[in-house]
C-alpha cells in the first residue's frame, strides 16, 4: 500500500478548499482521544471533524481510531444536509464508507451487519442516546442490545451544537465516563471516544459527577481558533443588532417582517414555539393575500413564504433543503424576485446552511441567540440586520432567568458593539462580567445518568405490565420528549392490526409529536382518536387503552381518518381531514437487514430461519467463519476470537428441538431429498414452513434450548467443572444438599471433541459462551422467566422450553469437522434463584458475574458481533 498524501493536501482534494489552521492541526494529530472544540458557526466544523476520521481510520487504516463515526445532532435539523456534504466528500475521496441516517422507521441497517466496515451514523440525540442506553428509539426491542454494543465500542461520537442538548449533554458525558472506566478496569476490545463541539462551548457544562476529573485537561487542549487568526473574512461580516421591547404578538411580528423585508433577499424569522410559528406563518400568509375564499389571490410583490418546524413528517422535511433551506437555495440568484420569508423554530439553529439578509428572532438563551446570529450574513462579503424581540407572554421552552440574562446581554452588546459579527461576539464574551457570563451559560441538568442506571438498562426483558423504564428523562427535559406517529388506512375500531397489513414503516412517514400532545389527542374523555402500538409479545399493532402509559420514543400508528396532520402546517391536533399515508417505498435490496428488522419486532418471529436449506452444523460452521473474518479485520485478541468461534458453532443447537423441526412442512422436506429428511435443520426456505409458528409451544425460542444443551453436555462430561458444581459442591454439601451422583450411562467421554472444548474453558469463559449463545437474537438474555404465552399454554416452561425436553441427537461443528451430539435432556434448574444441585449458579448469577467482570458495553459488543455473523451466514448460499 502506498503512503497516503499529507493531510492538508488530501483535505483540499476532498473538501475543495485548503484547511483552516485548526482543521489541519486536528487532522494531523494521530491520536484519537476525547476532545472539546469551540469553533464559531460557519467555520467548517463538520468537515473539520469528519475528514480526520476518514483520513486516519479509512485511508490510513489506523485501528487506533474507531470504526464508526457517530454524528449526533441536538434536534431534527435536516441532517440530510450533513448527509449530502459527507456524500460529496466520500465521492471525491473514493473511500468505501457507508452513511446511515437514523431517524426511526424500519430501514435497511447494513452497518449493523458489517461491524468491521467503516460507517458514518447521523441522527438526533433522541435516536443515538437512546441506543447508547440500550433502549433504541424506533427499533425493535430485540435490536436494542445490538445497536447498544456497536455505538458503545469502536465508535467516535461527535456531538454537535451541544449548547442545545439540554440534559442529553450530561448524559453524553456520563456515558463517556462509564466507557472510560470499563476501558481501564475491565476488558474493552475497541476504542470509544467523544468529541463535543459548539461555538459557545463552556467546559463547565461537562463537569458531571463521573466525568469532571477529565474536563480540566480537555479544556487545556481544546481546539480553538487562535486569536491571531480571528480577523478578516467571516470574522468581519457586518450584522447590525437591535433589541426591541415592542409588542411581540404574531400579527405585529408579521407586519414588522413585511415592512423590513427587501425584495430579492431572504428574511428569516425564528420563534420559540411551534404553535407560535404556525400562527405567525398564517398571519403572514393572510397579509400576503387579498380577498377571501375562491377569489383569494396573492398580493402583487408579496414574498414567498415557508414554514419550518420539528413537527413535520420526513417526506415534507426532505424537500426543504432542496427547495429553500440550503446554501444554494438562499443565494440571491436562486431567490424569487419578491424574495422569501422563512418562519422557523429552533430547528434552524444547527446544521442548516442558509444566509439571511434580515433576521428577526424571539428572545432566547444567549447560546441559542449566538447560533441564530450565525444564520444571518453567514458568508464572507455579506452584511445583514438582526432584530431581537422582547419577551413573549410565555417563556417556554426556556426558563425565565435564561431569557432575562440574555436580554441584559443583548442590550449591553448592542450598546457596546452595535454589531453581531463573530469577532464582536467573541470580544463581548471575553470582556463580559463573570457574573453575567455565568448566568448566560448556566447549566443544571434535571437528571444525571448514574452507573447503576446503565447497568440496570442492560436487561431488556419486556415488562409484562407495559411499564418499561423510560430513558427519556436522560435525553430531553419536560415536554420536549417525543413519540413518532404515522398514518395508515386501518379500521379505527379495530382492537389490533397485523404487522403484515401495515408492512414496512419508513422514516419519511414518521412525524415527531410531543408525548403530551399525543396523549391529549388520544384521550377518550376528550373525544380522542384511536392509537395503536406494536406489541412485542403478540407481534401485532394493538390499540392503546391507557394513553398515559405511552412512553417517549414510541412509534405509533394512527388511522388516516383520525386526522391530526396537514402537509402545509405539520402536526395539528385540530385538523380533522383524512391524512394521506406516505406511499410505501420499494423493498430494500438488502434482504438480510430487512429480516433483522422484522425479526426484532416480535418475540416469536423467526424469519431469520427462512433461508437456503442448511443443517445446524453447516450454519454454525459458516457463522464461525464469518465471525473469524470480523475478528481478524478488527484484530481482536486471540482468546476472545476463540470464544466467539465456539459460541458461533453452538448458537443454533436448540433448533434440534422437535418443536422447531416440526415447523418445517413434511411435504417440503420430501421434495429436496436427503437434506430435507434431517432432523437437525437450522434453515429452510420461506415456502417450506408451515406458516403456523409454533402452535405446540407458542413463543418457543430455540436459543434458550441451545444454552441449556451446552450446559447439559458439559454436565455429562465434567459435572465438577468450575462453571457447574466446581465452585458450589462444598456449599451444597454444607447445606445438606450434595449433588446427585451421575448415572454411568449419562456420562460422556472427555475425549468427545465438543465436550473437550467446553471442559477446557474457565468458568467465566464458559459463561461468556453460554450467554452469547442464549442472547444471539436479543430475545432471551439476562432473565429466564415464563412469558404470557407460556402461562396461557399452561406447560410450566420458559419461552416454550419445558423441563426434561429432549434435544437431538444431532451434529454440531467442532474445531475440526462435525461431531455427533447424543440426545440431551434439558433442565430448567438454572432459571431458579440460588445454587442448583446439578448446574450450580443460577442464570441470573452468571450474567451478574459477567457484567461485573466484562461490563455491559463489551458484553453487548460481543453480542453484536455474533449476531452480525449469524445474519450474514444465514443469507449466504452454502458453497
Amino acid at each position: 500500500m502506498t503512503s497516503p498524501p499529507p493531510y492538508a493536501a488530501w483535505f483540499q482534494t476532498v473538501a475543495g478548499f485548503w484547511p483552516h489552521g485548526w482543521q489541519r492541526a486536528l487532522g494531523e494529530a494521530t491520536h484519537c482521544g476525547h476532545r472539546l472544540l469551540r469553533i464559531p458557526t460557519g467555520f467548517g466544523k463538520t468537515a473539520g471533524v469528519v475528514l480526520p476520521w476518514l483520513y486516519h481510520r479509512v485511508l490510513r487504516r489506523d485501528l487506533g481510531w474507531p470504526t464508526r463515526l457517530v454524528f449526533c445532532f441536538p434536534m431534527r435539523t435536516l441532517v440530510e444536509q450533513t448527509e449530502a456534504a459527507i456524500a460529496a466528500w466520500l465521492e471525491r475521496s473514493g473511500l468505501p464508507v457507508s452513511v446511515h441516517v437514523l431517524m426511526g422507521g424500519v430501514e435497511s441497517q447494513r452497518w449493523e451487519l458489517s461491524p468491521e466496515q467503516p460507517a458514518i451514523l447521523l441522527g438526533t440525540q433522541d435516536m443515538l442516546l437512546s441506543r447508547a442506553m440500550n433502549r433504541g428509539y424506533g427499533t425493535g426491542r430485540a435490536r436494542w442490545p445490538m445497536t447498544f454494543g456497536l455505538v458503545s465500542q469502536d465508535a467516535l461520537w461527535v456531538l454537535d451544537e451541544i449548547q442545545l442538548m439540554d440534559v442529553g449533554l450530561a448524559t453524553s458525558a456520563q456515558l463517556a465516563a462509564f466507557r472510560d472506566h470499563d476501558a481501564t478496569a475491565r476488558r474493552r476490545l475497541r476504542p470509544a471516544v467523544a468529541w463535543w463541539m459548539s461555538a459557545t462551548l463552556q467546559p463547565a457544562w461537562l463537569r458531571t459527577i463521573d466525568f469532571s476529573a477529565q474536563v480540566a485537561a480537555l479544556h487545556e487542549q481544546a481546539v480553538r481558533i487562535p486569536e491571531t487568526e480571528r480577523q478578516g473574512g467571516l470574522w468581519d461580516v457586518r450584522k447590525s443588532i437591535d433589541l426591541r421591547d415592542a409588542a411581540t404578538a404574531e400579527a405585529d411580528v408579521a407586519k414588522l417582517a413585511l415592512d423590513l423585508h427587501q425584495p430579492g433577499t431572504l428574511s428569516l424569522v425564528i420563534v420559540n414555539q411551534v404553535q407560535r410559528a404556525v400562527d405567525l406563518f398564517q398571519a403572514l400568509d393572510e397579509r400576503c393575500h387579498e380577498r377571501k375564499g375562491k377569489t383569494r389571490v396573492r398580493r402583487p410583490g408579496a414574498p414567498e413564504l415557508k414554514l419550518v418546524h420539528s413537527r413535520f413528517r420526513g417526506t415534507e422535511r426532505a424537500q426543504w433543503s432542496r427547495d429553500f433551506l440550503s446554501r444554494a437555495a438562499s443565494r440571491p440568484e436562486a431567490l424569487p424576485g419578491e424574495g422569501r420569508i422563512v418562519v422557523a423554530t429552533q430547528v434552524v439553529e444547527a446544521g442548516v446552511d442558509i444566509s439571511a439578509r434580515l433576521l428577526i428572532t424571539d428572545l432566547a438563551p444567549w447560546s441559542s441567540l449566538v447560533q441564530r446570529f450565525g444564520r444571518c450574513a453567514r458568508y464572507e462579503g455579506e452584511s445583514g440586520a438582526i432584530i431581537v424581540l422582547g419577551k413573549t407572554k410565555t417563556t417556554a421552552p426556556y426558563a425565565e432567568a435564561e431569557l432575562d440574562a440574555a436580554a441584559e446581554a443583548v442590550a449591553a452588546f448592542a450598546r457596546s458593539a452595535g454589531d453581531a459579527s463573530p469577532r464582536a461576539v467573541d470580544a463581548f464574551e471575553q470582556t463580559c462580567a463573570p457574573d453575567l457570563l455565568g448566568r448566560l451559560y448556566r447549566y443544571a441538568p434535571a437528571h444525571v445518568l448514574r452507573r447503576r442506571d446503565i447497568d440496570e438498562l442492560f436487561d431488556t426483558t419486556p415488562d409484562l405490565t407495559g411499564s418499561d423504564l423510560d430513558v427519556g428523562r436522560y435525553i430531553r427535559s419536560g415536554d420536549d420528549r417525543d413519540v413518532r406517529v404515522f398514518w395508515r388506512h386501518v379500521e379505527p375500531h379495530s382492537k389490533s392490526v397485523s404487522r403484515e397489513q401495515i408492512g414496512r414503516v419508513h422514516r419519511a412517514e414518521l412525524c415527531p409529536v410531543p408525548v403530551r400532545d399525543l396523549r391529549d389527542f388520544a384521550r377518550a374523555d376528550r373525544g380522542g382518536r384511536p392509537v395503536f402500538a406494536l406489541d412485542y409479545v403478540l407481534g401485532a399493532y394493538r390499540k392503546v387503552e391507557d394513553v398515559d402509559r405511552i412512553p417517549p420514543g414510541s412509534t405509533l400508528l394512527l388511522p388516516s381518518s383520525a386526522g391530526g396532520y396537514s402537509a402545509a402546517l405539520g402536526w395539528n391536533p385540530k385538523a380533522n381531514a383524512e391524512v394521506a399515508p406516505f406511499p410505501p417505498p420499494p423493498e430494500p435490496a438488502d434482504g438480510a437487514a430487512l429480516r433483522l428488522d422484522r425479526s426484532a419486532e416480535a418475540a416469536e418471529d423467526d424469519s431469520l430461519s427462512r433461508a437456503a436449506w442448511k443443517s445446524i452444523a453447516t450454519h454454525g460452521r459458516e457463522t464461525a467463519q464469518a465471525l473469524r473474518d470480523i475478528a481478524d479485520a478488527l484484530e481482536l485478541p486471540t482468546r476472545t476470537a476463540t470464544l466467539l468461534d465456539l459460541a458461533a458453532r453452538w448458537h443454533d443447537a436448540g433448533k434440534a428441538h422437535a418443536v422447531f423441526q416440526e415447523a418445517i412442512a413434511q411435504d417440503a422436506r420430501a421434495k429436496v431429498g436427503e437434506i430435507g429428511q434431517r432432523r437437525d435443520l437450522a434453515k429452510a426456505p420461506g415456502e417450506a414452513w408451515t406458516g403456523k409458528g409454533y402452535p405446540a409451544r407458542p413463543g418457543f425460542r430455540h436459543e434458550l434450548a441451545s444454552a441449556l444443551a451446552l450446559l447439559a453436555l458439559l454436565r455429562r462430561a465434567a459435572p465438577l467443572h468450575a462453571a457447574l458444581l466446581g465452585g458450589s459442591a462444598e456449599l451444597l454439601a454444607a447445606l445438606g444438599e450434595p449433588p446427585p451422583a451421575a448415572l454411568p450411562e449419562d456420562s460422556i467421554d472427555g475425549s468427545h471433541p465438543l465436550a473437550r472444548e467446553l471442559a477446557a474453558l474457565s468458568g467465566e469463559e464458559l459463561n461468556i459462551v453460554a450467554f452469547l449463545v442464549c442472547a444471539h437474537h436479543g430475545k432471551v438474555r439476562t432473565a429466564w422467566t415464563s412469558t404470557p404465552l407460556d402461562q396461557a399454554a399452561g406447560h410450566g416452561g420458559i419461552h416454550g422450553v419445558c423441563e426434561d425436553d429432549a434435544l437431538g441427537p444431532f451434529e454440531l461443528a467442532a474445531a475440526e469437522g462435525d461431531a455427533p451430539v447424543p440426545s440431551l435432556t434439558l433442565c430448567l434448574e438454572p432459571a431458579a434463584l440460588g445454587v442448583g444441585a446439578r448446574f450450580g449458579a443460577s442464570w441470573g448469577e452468571r450474567v451478574a458475574a459477567l457484567l461485573e467482570a466484562w461490563g455491559p458495553f463489551t458484553l453487548a459488543y460481543l453480542e453484536a458481533l455474533l449476531r452480525a455473523a449469524d445474519v450474514r451466514a444465514s443469507m449466504d448460499a452454502t458453497s
